[in-house]
C-alpha cells in the first residue's frame, strides 16, 4: 500500500510536516538554507540529543498510550524540556492505527506547541500523516 506524503503546490513537503519531521527524526544531512523558516522556533534551538530524547518520549507514547498518557522529556546538558501526550486515537480512512500527538517543547528561550498525526502505516512502522482523518463510525 503507497503511503501519501504531504505535499504543497511546489511538491515540496509543507512547514508543518518538515517540523514534524524534525521532531520524530531529525535530519543531520540538512543545510541551514533548507531549513531557514525554522530560525525563530524551538526546533532551531534542539540539538541531536535534545531530538533523541523527544523521539524516545513519542516512541514510547506511540506503542503504549492512552488518550491522556503523556511522557516529559528533559536535557539537563541544554535545559531543553518537553512533553508528548496522546491527545486522540482513532483508525484513519485508510484503515491505519493513528494517534494524535501533542508535542510541547522549551529551548533556547523558545517554547513550540503542536499537535500531529502519526499513523501505524506497516506493523511497528509509525509516520507523520498530517493528511490521516478519522474514519466514519
Amino acid at each position: 500500500m503507497h503511503f501519501p506524503q504531504p505535499r504543497n503546490s511546489r511538491g515540496l513537503a509543507s512547514k508543518a510536516a518538515l517540523a514534524a519531521l524534525l521532531v520524530f527524526a531529525w535530519s543531520a544531512g540538512a543545510t541551514a538554507t533548507e531549513l531557514g523558516f525554522l530560525v525563530n522556533t524551538v526546533a532551531a534551538k534542539l540539538n541531536e540529543q535534545d531530538m533523541k530524547l523527544m523521539r524516545e518520549a513519542a516512541v514510547g507514547l506511540l506503542k503504549e498510550g492512552d488518550v491522556g498518557a503523556s511522557r516529559d522529556w528533559a536535557n539537563p546538558k541544554t535545559t531543553a524540556t518537553g512533553k508528548i501526550t496522546v491527545v486522540k486515537i482513532f483508525k484513519s480512512t485508510e484503515g491505519y492505527a493513528c494517534k494524535s500527538l501533542r508535542s510541547e517543547a522549551s529551548a533556547g528561550g523558545l517554547q513550540g506547541r503542536d499537535v500531529y498525526r502519526v499513523c501505524e502505516v506497516h506493523p511497528g512502522k509509525w509516520r507523520i500523516y498530517a493528511g490521516a482523518r478519522p474514519a466514519a463510525t
